[in-house]
């Protein structure tokens, strides 16, 4: 009830007349007066001084009013916080994996923002399995993971895939360290080094897999976040990279590296959109984050054409079969 006092006490104040406040509240004259009367006794103090014609607000009453604007204001935010149609604000909580934030996080944030200014958008960045147990106890409010292909998101949130990545091997083109002929296996390539994102990425868990079922061991030389670094440290001949096709092709590296095609091992990823059940008045916001990640990632799929390798050659300076580009 005094919240219904304290916002008739606000109407008074910014109309000076009480009869106005009563037009603009949709009431008699009287509820507006039984209102004022009832903040007055909750609060202990009188707020209007009645001595003069109209009542004049008191001191008091201007302190309290400039609380009262805050909390109203707060307060008219809380109650849209369930109603799903209304507008979204407050701190959207995102999570994404590194990989697909180095594909999405910009036009995402951009198209947020210009649709619902008041959204305050909150990134974290962390492997799939964890960002999946953050959104049961509501630490997150959406994100968009990386799982295996044909797998589902967890009981107890809603899920939509957006879309499936195709992740190639990459080398050094200048600095070779796959060369002979014929396509390597997933074993052979356990002899290498590779640069990756810290464990817990879905790529490099996924490769740590397929070298386990080889009787292998990954062998790490450089671990390390943001797509377009490794590529530029794979480039260099560091080690052997993952990338999705659609990141390879846009990268400033892009024809200083060369597909390596493994004749055991082709990694598939789906990118799935999780949040809870319930998102109140951050659905829109969910909704619109899915459009422009899918969207997205069918753009990057729309790739340039990626340029035939060059021949590399072996120490030995005999020519060696070319790893081959797609």
């Amino acid at each position: 009830m005094i919240t219904e006092d304290l916002r008739s006490f606000v109407v008074v104040i910014d109309e000076a007349s009480l009869t106005r406040a009563a037009d603009t509240l949709c009431v008699t004259q009287s509820a507006v007066s039984r209102r004022i009367q009832r903040l007055e006794e909750s609060l202990g103090a009188e707020l209007f001084d009645r001595n003069s014609k109209p009542p004049k607000p008191t001191a008091l009453a201007q302190r309290i009013y400039a609380y009262a604007i805050p909390l109203l204001r707060d307060l008219d935010r809380l109650l849209e916080v369930p109603v799903e149609n209304a507008p979204p604000g407050g701190t959207f909580r995102l999570g994404m994996t590194q990989a697909v934030a180095d594909i999405v996080l910009f036009d995402a944030v951009m198209q947020l923002k210009a649709a619902f200014p008041a959204l305050d958008v909150r990134l974290h960045t962390e492997r799939s399995s964890t960002l999946q147990q953050q959104m049961v106890p509501g630490t997150l409010d959406a994100a968009i993971l990386v799982l295996p292909s044909r797998a589902q998101p967890a009981d107890g949130v809603a899920g939509r895939r957006l879309a499936t990545l195709d992740v190639l091997v990459v080398q050094s083109r200048s600095k070779p360290l796959v060369t002979g002929k014929g396509r390597p296996t997933i074993r052979s390539l356990a002899a290498h080094a590779w640069v990756l994102n810290p464990d817990g990425c879905g790529y490099r868990a996924a490769l740590e897999q397929a070298m386990d079922d080889a009787g292998r061991s990954l062998r790490v030389g450089v671990d390390t976040h943001g797509t377009e670094m490794q590529l530029r440290l794979v480039a260099a001949g560091l080690g052997l990279g993952l990338v999705p096709r659609s990141v390879l092709s846009r990268s400033a590296v892009c024809d200083d590296l060369d597909i390596v095609n493994v004749g055991d091992f082709a990694l598939k990823l789906d990118a799935w959109l999780v949040h809870p059940l319930h998102l109140g008045n951050l659905k829109r916001a969910v909704d619109l984050l899915g459009d422009v990640a899918a969207e997205t990632f069918r753009r990057h799929e729309a790739v340039k054409p990626i340029k035939p390798a060059k021949p590399a050659r072996a120490r030995t300076g005999k020519p060696s079969a070319s790893t081959e580009r797609a």
